[in-house]
């Protein structure tokens, strides 16, 4: 399409969108994507990671406005704060393979709360999610990969906040223009960079947090009159150039209507970083296939291209830097068969594990970085080569991680992982029925209903900090 007035175009989409219009097989992934999110914000609720975002909430409680779980009601924009950074807390929240970063971590969360708030129906908010989806992996995929794998932004702040905006004014039902300024001054505002991977601070929960903050001011403000550019996408300042070099609008918006983004967000196995899975996959299958274990693995070798050799930090201090730790979840992949949120952590500081890390190493595959040249959604590719004590040398190979679209998650696995998040929670010995709950989402009355029914399942726990759990 012709490169100007684009944020209009996305505005124009959002607002035209309606349920009605939706095919069973969107709704239904709308609803794998509702569960995938619940399981990881009910998880990080009931984490070590929350008490600190509670503690920022307790002075806002606010008995008409939105829930937090777990907490009390507070103010619209605290809860949804909350509920986003939760979502985060695990590392195991849905993305998108060419747009990157984490639509879901963002949207869900601020439509379950304004939905709350408005009492919007189940429907709205499935078209709210769906449409905010779009924008989303528009906007991702026409400053990615550059603008993650080179300059370092995270696409959950940048596109994430368009997005976060374009659904609370869906939810609303403001008019056409009204869309596009909220969506113009959420772009105006957007960002977040990943510098936090370098130590494992607290950036990579806050993402999600600040921008579905954004979003919902960014809709006050609009309401309130402000404006914001047409240009803001592909203007001589705008979002493309500032956050990218090399942005593609040949495609921009070209499928609009016609093919729904959610159907290829890709949802994870393993609690990590996106760019580990293919390789954390294709050792976890060379060892089903081998029989390898710690003790007949004398090394590992990774060939990748250029974004995941930046993974190669060791020996890390805090559970965000070793979610970011090539040599690190490889060696508790291969001693305990998986990478979860549990294993990662009882893994820190294993001397067994340190020595490991030592026999893995990261190379650079020019025939990979070739295939990246041509299709650049491969940026996870990997090629492992696993070496065993008994002479052996094993090769396995990954293109991408599985949860991909081309390899998708059934609703029975999706579920098995929510009912797996949710042990360590209130709601454990609820999670079935639960899980059940969501998938009729589209039937329930209203998404007060709906996150009232979560909330009594999930009520606030008796925290050593009676101000925490008293929101006092």
């Amino acid at each position: 399409m012709e490169s100007k007035n684009l944020i209009r175009h996305l505005a124009q989409h959002v607002h035209s969108t309606r349920f009605e219009d939706l095919t069973p097989a969107e709704v239904d992934r709308t609803k794998q994507c509702l569960l995938d999110c619940l399981g990881n914000m009910l998880a990080g609720r009931f984490s070590g990671k929350a008490d600190g975002f509670l503690r920022h909430a307790a002075s806002s409680i606010q008995p008409d406005g939105a829930t937090i779980f777990g907490f009390q009601k507070v103010t619209l924009e605290k809860a949804a704060f909350c509920n986003a950074a939760f979502s985060r807390v695990m590392d195991l929240d849905d993305g998108h393979r060419r747009a990157m970063g984490h639509p879901g971590v963002v949207i869900i969360p601020t439509v379950l709360a304004v939905g709350e708030v408005l009492h919007a129906t189940t429907q709205e908010a499935i078209a709210a999610i769906v449409s905010a989806y779009d924008v989303y992996v528009e906007i991702g995929m026409a400053i990615n990969p550059y603008s993650y794998t080179v300059k370092g932004f995270d696409t959950t702040g940048v596109a994430g906040t368009v997005a976060a905006a374009a659904a609370i004014a869906k939810l609303k039902h403001l008019d056409m223009e009204t869309t596009k300024h909220a969506m113009a001054i959420a772009a105006l505002h957007s960002g977040g960079f990943i510098e936090y991977l370098s130590d494992g601070s607290s950036g990579k929960l806050l993402c999600p947090a600040w921008t579905a903050a954004t979003g919902l001011r960014s809709v006050e403000m609009a309401e309130c009159g402000f404006t914001g550019p047409d240009s803001v996408l592909e203007g001589t300042h705008g979002l493309f150039r500032c956050f990218s070099e090399n942005a593609d609008l040949s495609n921009f918006g070209a499928t609009l209507g016609t093919t729904r983004h959610i159907m290829t967000a890709y949802f994870k196995a393993h609690a990590c970083l996106r760019r580990l899975h293919a390789a954390i996959d294709a050792l976890l299958a060379a060892r089903k296939q081998h029989a390898l274990s710690l003790e007949n693995v004398r090394r590992i070798v990774v060939s990748a291209g250029d974004f995941v050799l930046k993974a190669d930090a060791r020996r890390p201090s805090t559970l965000v830097a070793a979610q970011g730790s090539m040599p690190f979840v490889l060696a508790v992949a291969l001693k305990h068969g998986k990478v979860s949120h549990e294993s990662l952590q009882t893994s820190m500081g294993d001397p067994e594990l340190e020595a490991v890390q030592d026999t893995i190493s990261l190379n650079f595959s020019e025939a990979i970085s070739a295939r990246q040249a041509s299709d650049s959604s491969l940026w996870g590719e990997v090629q492992l080569e696993i070496e065993a004590t008994d002479g052996r040398v094993i090769t396995q190979h990954a293109a991408f991680g599985s949860g991909e679209p081309e390899a998708p998650m059934s609703w029975d696995e999706l579920q098995r992982k929510f009912v797996d998040q949710l042990q360590r929670t209130p709601a454990a010995s609820d999670a079935l029925r639960l899980a059940s709950f969501v998938a009729q989402f589209d039937a329930i009355a209203g998404v007060d209903t709906f996150v009232q029914t979560i909330s009594l399942a999930c009520p606030a726990p008796n925290a050593a900090n009676p101000a925490i759990a008293q929101g006092s």
